[in-house]
């Protein structure tokens, strides 16, 4: 049983959980609910990649995670590491046909852009300042702009991709942030390692503040209605201003750790504010 519960916690599934929503928020905001066998593959393929990625990000971080996340499965021997690259495979795999079962648009965005990306990040991105942070980023913007085409409207996926690879982007920069030890001893040439902890908490914090300002874009220019003014204003400007407060009076990598959980729920708040302005 502690096997069994360890696979599914390699898996993410509450990173899963937000994937497979993600898409059918995505697609409720195209006013598309009504094509329900394309949702469930769409979201099928999302939550296939997203445990993939996750599976063989453990598989490749092994040495990393010993420092930063000791609880891991991989680190923790419950599961294999062969069984961690084996199960990212064959996910990629599952994933990848099921691709083909939606229209021309929605898989190039999985297999020409998303698919790379996921694949490479870990062994080739992740190691890169800012690029790794950027392919995330780019990553989970993709995945609202995937659930629009899935349906044949990407048009209003637009902003939403857009605030989640800000959003995302920088949580991302405050993980390499919170990470830096690990890193450290693992040779990868993060932001914080680049230029030092300080100069890569003052570039967090600028970021922070670019994105709480595109949040309120959409409202200033009559996109979105009242209602995404006060669900965005206190589920991401909030924690935004929280984190750029925190930052600033105390910059370490345990107030960074935070402030990247803290974005994580930020990223489905923005979405909701969307769907519901």
């Amino acid at each position: 049983m502690d096997r069994i519960i360890a696979t599914i916690r390699l898996l993410r599934p509450l990173n899963l959980a937000i994937g497979a929503f993600s898409v059918v928020i995505g697609v409720a905001i195209a006013g598309e609910l009504r094509q329900t066998t394309t949702i469930v593959i769409a979201t099928l393929l999302v939550v296939c990649f997203n445990a993939a990625a996750n599976a063989l990000n453990d598989y490749y971080d092994y040495e990393i995670d010993k420092i930063n996340r000791p609880t891991r499965p991989l680190v923790t021997g419950l599961v294999k590491r062969d069984t961690a690259k084996w199960l990212g495979i064959i996910l990629f795999i599952i994933g990848t046909g099921l691709a083909f079962k939606l229209n021309l648009g929605a898989r190039f965005l999985a297999l020409g852009a998303a698919l790379p990306l996921m694949v490479l990040y870990t062994p080739v991105l992740k190691g890169q300042p800012l690029i790794g942070n950027i392919a995330i980023a780019l990553t989970l913007g993709l995945a609202f702009l995937f659930a629009g085409a899935a349906v044949g409207n990407p048009g209003p996926l637009l902003v939403p991709a857009a605030l989640a690879f800000g959003l995302t982007l920088v949580r991302e920069l405050l993980k390499d942030i919170a990470d830096v030890e690990g890193d450290a001893k693992s040779n990868l040439r993060t932001l914080p390692l680049l230029v030092g902890e300080g100069p890569a908490i003052i570039t967090a914090i600028n970021l922070a503040f670019l994105v709480a300002v595109g949040v309120m874009l959409p409202f200033i220019l009559n996109y979105y209605n009242g209602w995404y003014l006060l669900v965005a204003g206190i589920g991401v400007f909030l924690p935004l201003g929280y984190i750029i407060f925190a930052l600033v009076h105390k910059p370490e990598p345990e107030t960074a750790a935070f402030s990247a959980k803290l974005l994580k729920i930020a990223t489905l708040m923005g979405v909701i504010a969307i769907y519901v302005g």
